[in-house]
C-alpha cells in the first residue's frame, strides 16, 4: 500500500486523513504537481503547459507560503534545469497554426500542441505581421 501511495494521489490524500473528493484537494494536488515539476528543473511556464493550468501565477500572488515554496524549489533545482530557450521554429509554427485551425481551439491549447508557451506566441505575433495574419486566418478557418 505504501509503495502505491507514491503514485496514487487519491490514496495519498486518504492516508493523510482527508477526503480525496473534496474540492480543495484538486487545487492542493495541482500545487503539489507544480512543485514536483519545478523540483525536476522544469520552468514555470512549461509546468503550466504540462499541467494544463494557468492558475499558478495567481496562486503565487495570493499565497505567500506557496510563493516561498516555489522559489525555494526553483532555487534548489536551478543547477539541473534546462537553460536553453525553446525556439518557435517553422515546424512549431506549422503545428501551432494547424492546431489553432481546429474546432474549438484555444491559443493556449494550440501553443501546447506546438510545444511552446503562449507568451512566445504573443511575442511573435506582436513583432511579425505575417505570423499575426496567419494566426487570424487559422482562427477564422476553425468552425
Amino acid at each position: 500500500m505504501w509503495a502505491t501511495a507514491r503514485t496514487d494521489t487519491r490514496l495519498t490524500i486518504a492516508l493523510a486523513g482527508r477526503d480525496p473528493d473534496a474540492p480543495q484537494e484538486h487545487g492542493r494536488t495541482l500545487r503539489a504537481d507544480f512543485l514536483r515539476l519545478l523540483s525536476l528543473g522544469v520552468p514555470p511556464s512549461r509546468s503550466e503547459l504540462i499541467l494544463n493550468s494557468t492558475s499558478f501565477s495567481g496562486w503565487r500572488g495570493d499565497d505567500p507560503a506557496f510563493t516561498q515554496a516555489c522559489d525555494a524549489v526553483s532555487d534548489s533545482a536551478a543547477p539541473y534545469g534546462h537553460t536553453g530557450q525553446i525556439r518557435l521554429t517553422p515546424a512549431r509554427v506549422a503545428r501551432f497554426l494547424e492546431a489553432l485551425g481546429k474546432p474549438k481551439a484555444t491559443l493556449v491549447a494550440a501553443a501546447a500542441a506546438a510545444g511552446v508557451t503562449p507568451a512566445a506566441i504573443y511575442q511573435r505575433r506582436h513583432r511579425d505581421e505575417a505570423f499575426a495574419k496567419a494566426m487570424d486566418e487559422a482562427g477564422a478557418m476553425a468552425p
